[in-house]
């Protein structure tokens, strides 16, 4: 029942390096805080979703300080900066693995994800709730980034041995998810809220404390691939998934607009608790739905199996109402499922069932990447990063259309096939919801209890 006593802090140092005063910035600004006007009770707003605000993710920022590559550990809770290494030691591990730091005051952000925190409430699936949250926070680096006019572009496909070993990510059951490359920018005010501590000397640390659940758990998903092809110096600006785009509405909005709006967007928006069932717009949905063709720059390929399927069950235009392929603009013949069917597709959680319109997200089974599974095809680390993204990319483009929205990760899939007419061996890997939004209500999810993994 003891606990190790917690090694002495080491005296902050104000935050000196640019590129760490632009990062910690963006991560204000991308990751940590929101203004939207919702009530939270002890919740605090942020400015990605996760399921069951747990937020299964942390941060390393590797910049230039007094000259010297340098390697920070972020505990965004605490709002300090741990600094790891300097020099050398740095050096080496960007060279193998194939990553640099931006000059003139940039910084490569890395995003770590730490599985055990959604895989302890949602058993194995929480893997995949892990790598759609850190979708959600590493998508919106970039578009926070590109909205004070930087181009950062975002890495997936690297060797991760070495800096995994600098970063202390392996030990401490932690798996390098992504590394964000964003070039020199204004900082702006946010960073003055942290302070950096030196922990270059790992004997001062003390013994970092452990759980043998969190092994057990680590041990358990630690062998997965890292990806799928070789390493790509090239990160080129392309949707992450391919959409007709030529429903537009009918007043000309479409997609994100003006980079120059995304951080109002990024900062207000907002998780619906619950849908009232009244029918919205469908040319809102239309604008909201365009937003998933806005370019991001990775280094994932330019196509991709993920493909989208936009049900719009109950909108104010009931003759558009219908089930459409977005990677082809096909109109289905499917029925369009009912109040009762979508709550039983959502796991009975029926704050849900009076929503307007469902996006799902699916990949062909043989896409995943595995034993059996072609060449060249995604893990599920970089099919999660896509439909993360998609997600925060629908979150603002509903934002800018008024509509709310709510994604989900527990469903039905066998009744979303039959519901929308999805082929047999597709795989649903993400649900997003948009409709009349209702923020008296409770959100299930945020819950002890994981109601959406039918947990009783």
């Amino acid at each position: 029942m003891a606990l190790p006593a917690a090694a002495p802090e080491p005296a902050a140092e104000p935050v000196v390096a640019p590129g760490l005063r632009l990062a910690l910035s963006l991560l204000e600004e991308g990751v940590l805080t929101s203004r939207a006007n919702r009530s939270c009770g002890s919740y605090v707003a942020r400015a990605v979703p996760s399921a069951g605000a747990v937020y299964p993710y942390e941060f390393a920022v590797l910049v230039m300080e007094n000259g010297a590559p340098t390697a920070f550990r972020i505990d965004t809770d605490r709002r300090t900066c741990a600094r790891l290494a300097v020099g050398a030691r740095v050096t080496a591990a960007l060279d193998d693995s194939v990553l640099g730091v931006p000059e003139d005051g940039g910084a490569l952000v890395v995003t770590l994800t730490r599985p055990w925190l959604s895989m302890r409430k949602y058993g194995d699936r929480g893997y995949l709730y892990t790598q759609l949250d850190a979708g959600h926070a590493a998508g919106n680096l970039l578009l926070a980034a590109a909205g004070r006019g930087a181009t950062g572009a975002l890495r997936l496909r690297f060797p991760r041995e070495s800096l995994s070993e600098l970063l202390e990510a392996g030990e401490n059951c932690r798996e390098i998810h992504s590394a964000t490359l964003v070039p020199a920018g204004a900082a702006g005010e946010a960073w003055t809220r942290w302070t950096v501590h030196d922990e270059t000397d790992q004997e001062l640390r003390g013994s970092t404390w452990r759980s043998w659940l969190e092994t057990t758990c680590w041990d358990s998903v630690a062998a997965w691939p890292e990806h799928s092809g070789s390493p790509s110096l090239h990160s080129v600006p392309a949707p992450l998934t391919r959409i007709r785009t030529d429903r537009r509405p009918s007043d000309g909005q479409h997609g994100l607009c003006d980079p120059s709006g995304w951080p109002e967007l990024i900062a207000t928006r907002s998780s619906s608790k619950a849908f009232t069932g009244e029918p919205v717009a469908a040319d809102a949905v239309w604008q909201a739905v365009s937003a998933l063709s806005t370019p991001l720059a990775t280094d994932l390929p330019e196509t991709s199996p993920l493909s989208a399927t936009l049900v719009l069950r109950s909108t104010t235009d009931p003759e558009r109402d219908a089930v459409y392929r977005l990677r082809t603009g096909e109109r289905q013949p499917e029925r369009l499922p009912s109040t009762d069917e979508v709550a039983r597709a959502c796991m009975q959680q029926r704050a849900l069932a009076g929503a307007s319109a469902v996006l799902l997200l699916h990949v062909p089974r043989t896409s995943l990447a595995g034993a059996d599974s072609a060449a060249g095809a995604e893990n599920l680390r970089e099919l999660g990063f896509r439909c993360g993204a998609l997600g925060q990319l629908l979150y603002l483009g509903a934002n800018g259309a008024k509509v709310g929205v709510t994604a989900i990760g527990g469903f039905d899939t066998p009744l979303w096939r039959t519901l929308t007419g999805l082929p047999e061996d597709d795989e649903i890997l993400y649900a997003l919801l948009l409709g009349s939004p209702d923020d008296s209500g409770i959100k299930f999810d945020r819950l002890a209890m994981a109601h959406a993994q039918n947990e009783r």
